[in-house]
């Protein structure tokens, strides 16, 4: 029993030879040079971003620990390595198991990345106003995984995964409304009136501004004109129908119709 016991501790120990011993020193070094590396590029982000948010600066530490944390763990592979542990099988298991836990998490980990590409690139924050699948909404609260939009349209909440933040736009304050007007209307008289219009635009609460961009269009039974306004985006539903409601106003008083396609149908 003795003399088992003595040449397994003689094998182990004769595995620690200078020369992987240097070895491991170099991997030591080499893994702590990296967590320096790790430690300086966090510092110069942290610097760069604005986080104020307790959820973010928790993603923002959490991403960087599991960093270093696969720093040694890789290290320690390295030195059992060169020690000359076995761990073929081993790493093959975690592999395979590390595999099938990725294909079980695909979409949540799609998530996390997309919810970390927010917090760095400030793609959207919370109190902005954007658009999702057409509809309008602000932006009333954001984790690692989703994102909750409370529409403007009827105050609802939709859950929206980070995966899909290529489907989310985030809304200016320029509105633009084409209108048309016919065709035998004159080019100064059409002017005027829209001018007219677009000064009493400016006076409707919560529009900044408000300006003529002229001719946009020849369509086939009108002349389409392009007036731009500008507005806090959450206050767009409702500035938008206080503006076509001032429009249809200055068109009424200057007695302009807008013109309808019309088909006419000849009888042989």
């Amino acid at each position: 029993m003795e003399s088992v016991m003595f040449k397994a501790l003689e094998e182990v120990s004769g595995r620690f030879t200078a020369l992987n011993l240097i070895k491991c020193g170099i991997v030591i070094i080499l893994m702590l040079l990296l967590l320096v590396a790790v430690s300086i590029i966090q510092n110069h982000l942290k610097q760069k971003l604005v986080v104020d948010d307790v959820k973010r600066k928790h993603i923002y530490r959490t991403a960087f620990r599991i960093v270093r944390i696969l720093l040694i763990v890789g290290a320690a592979i390295v030195i059992l390595q060169i020690l000359g542990v076995n761990l073929s099988g081993l790493i093959m298991v975690f592999g395979v198991i590390l595999v099938l836990f990725v294909l079980a998490i695909k979409d949540s980990f799609q998530d996390i990345m997309s919810g970390l590409i927010i917090m760095t690139d400030k793609y959207f924050s919370v109190g902005d106003a954007v658009e999702y699948n057409g509809r309008e909404g602000i932006v009333i609260s954001f984790t690692i995984r989703t994102t909750k939009i409370e529409l403007l349209a009827d105050r609802s909440v939709v859950s929206v995964a980070n995966r899909n933040i290529s489907q989310i736009r985030k809304l200016t304050h320029l509105v633009d409304i084409d209108l048309p007007l016919p065709y035998e209307l004159e080019r100064k008289e059409s002017y005027a009136v829209l001018g007219s219009i677009c000064d009493d635009i400016r006076e409707i609460s919560g529009v900044e501004s408000c300006e003529l961009k002229g001719t946009q269009d020849f369509a086939d039974s009108a002349i389409i004109y392009k007036i731009r306004f500008f507005c806090e985006p959450h206050d767009r539903p409702d500035i938008r129908r206080e503006v076509l409601r001032t429009i249809q106003d200055g068109l009424d008083k200057a007695d302009i119709h807008i013109p309808y396609r019309q088909l006419d149908i000849h009888e042989k």
